[in-house]
Order: structure tokens, then sequence, then C-alpha cells
């Protein structure tokens, strides 16, 4: 009897201790693997991989980080808290869908986001192609790098209609094939914040290729306040129906837009097009050549050069509105 009340003193600790010491089957940590021949049933450690992004986002602490083993097509995924997605020197390792977005971001401000070495394929090709290949609906500081977005005909390869003041980094990025000449509001790659917002965008090392609609589209559009200080550089527009288009009507918001070291070249329509009182362009060191138009300005858009572009061989070249002075 003293033996058994002795055992029963420590039952309620016992108890406890199986409650909250034992591991729990959705603890989190701060780095985790995702495998072709993974299970999301897993722990996600690099021995026991999830297979899914998805899956792997649930057991990573905010401001961890989710890397590829493997060449794999890891699933849609909607990313809430800071994360990186890191697959790089894995050969196509990333998101393929169909019918839907690949990667939506919602997060609050002041959170990181990173995707780098993803290959995302939204199959263009095929009856049911995905609609965009990085959407940002809410995003502080957002980072894409060393990436491949294709195929996103039912929508844009990078999608930035960001609800809140944040900045978007694209480096050593890809947009292939993506929008669909029936809807003029697909294409390459759209920034587009809401009213009152301010977007920061960097691009740079890039390439906006074979693009219906457009390969860079900077939009305020019915967004009174908005605001768009974008530069793009060392860069590639080529193949799409307009490079780069601002869009920005009076009584909306501004564009401020600067392109630098790029090559734009074999646009059917226009390689650099500026439209709207609140556009503006400034142009250097960039070749424009075998546009059908080479820059065009309209509704009192400033379409500025530095003086050192190469603007040749279009069907017609167009001309800038003023030229710009660097300040040394």
């Amino acid at each position: 009897m003293q033996k058994i009340n002795h055992i029963a003193k420590f039952l309620p600790a016992l108890f406890v201790c199986g409650m909250v010491c034992s591991p729990a089957a959705s603890a989190q940590t701060t780095r985790t693997w995702v495998s072709g021949s993974g299970d999301d049933s897993n722990d996600c450690s690099r021995a026991t991989p999830c297979l899914t992004f998805a899956g792997a986002i649930a057991k990573t602490d905010a401001g961890g980080e989710i890397d590829c083993l493997d060449p794999a097509g890891y699933g849609a995924v909607t990313i809430t808290k800071s994360i990186a997605l890191i697959c790089d020197n894995i050969h196509q390792a990333g998101v393929l869908v169909s019918g839907s977005d690949a990667i939506v971001i919602n997060v609050s401000a002041g959170t990181y986001v990173t995707l780098s070495g993803l290959y995302i394929d939204g199959l263009g090709s095929t009856g049911s192609p995905g609609t965009n290949g990085v959407k940002v609906l809410q995003g502080g500081n957002i980072t894409l790098r060393n990436m491949t977005i294709s195929g996103f005909r039912n929508g844009f390869g990078v999608n930035f209609v960001n609800q809140q003041t944040g900045k978007l980094i694209m480096d050593n990025v890809s947009i292939i094939e993506s929008g669909i000449s029936s809807n003029l509001l697909t294409g390459g790659v759209q920034v587009k914040p809401g009213a009152g917002i301010v977007a920061n965008v960097t691009i740079t090392n890039s390439r906006m290729l074979n693009n219906e609609n457009v390969g860079l589209r900077l939009d305020t559009v019915g967004t009174v306040g908005s605001v768009i200080n974008a530069t793009v550089n060392g860069s590639t527009l080529a193949g799409n129906t307009n490079g780069v288009l601002i869009k920005s009507p009076p009584s909306t918001g501004t564009v401020k837009l600067i392109v630098d070291h790029a090559v734009v070249t074999n646009n059917s329509n226009t390689g650099l097009f500026t439209n709207g009182a609140g556009s503006t362009m400034r142009v250097g060191n960039s070749l424009v050549t075998n546009n059908l138009i080479g820059v065009q300005a309209i509704q009192n858009a400033v379409l500025s050069s530095y003086g050192n572009n190469l603007i040749d061989g279009n069907v017609t070249d167009g001309t800038f509105t003023t030229t710009a002075i660097p300040t040394k």
C-alpha cells in the first residue's frame, strides 16, 4: 500500500509531462527540407523530408528556411509569414500548377520573403494554364532571385498588387511566355499597388521574354495616391508585345522609372512606352532596336534620355520628350 501511494503522488506530474514534455507532431524548426520522395507527415528534417512547400511551411518557424533536396514539383503555397524557399543548384525544383496561382504572398509589413532558385511553371501550352506565378497581395520585403517563371497565360509571371507599402527586388529572374492576347491585363510583370500605397521595385540582371501584351507594366489606373518607384538595370526585354509600359493617368498615382543598361528588342509594338501625366521614365546606356516603335510618350507623359542611348533600327524609332542631365 505504501508503494502504491508513493507512485500515486507522481501521477499528476507524469500526466503534465506527457502533455508538454514529449515532442509535438506540429513542432516547428528554423530549417526544414522537401523532397520528391518525401511525406508531409514527416517532421521535414533532412533525413525525413516533407513532400510539399505547404506541408513544410507549417513546420517551419517564422523567419526560417525551406530547402529543396532534389528536382520535383513541390506544389502551390500561400505564404503568410517571413520565410525563405531555397532551391538553388537543384535543376527544375519548384512549383508546377494548372489553372491557379503558384505562390501567393500575403504577409504583414516588415516581413521578409525570399524565393531563390525555383522553376515555376504555369503550363502555358496546355488547355488550363496557370494564373500568376508569384502574386503579392501584401508583402513587406520580397526578394526573387535566380528563378525562371514561365507559362502563366491567365495572369502575370509576377503580379505585385501590394496593399501595403513594400519592396520588390528581382535579381537574375526570367519571366517567359506569360499573358494572353485576349486579356490586356496579363503579361510578364505587373506592379500595381493599392490606393495610397508606395511600391519600391528593383529589377536587375533579369529577362522578360516572349510575353503577351507587356514585359513590364507599371500601373496606377484607378488607384488614387499610389506611388511606384522603380529601377530596371542590366536587363533584357525582348519578344513581348510592349517591352515596358507605364500607365499613370491624371488624378491617380505617379510612376518614376529609371532604365539603365537595358536591351529592348524585337517587341511587336513599342519598346518603351509611357502613358499619362503621372508617368516619368528616364533612360540611359540602353539599346532599343527592332521594335515596331522604339520609344513613345503620350498624354503628357515624360520620357527622358540621358543622351547615351542607341535608338536605331526600329520601324519607327520615336523620340524622347526631354533630355536628362545627370548630376555629377
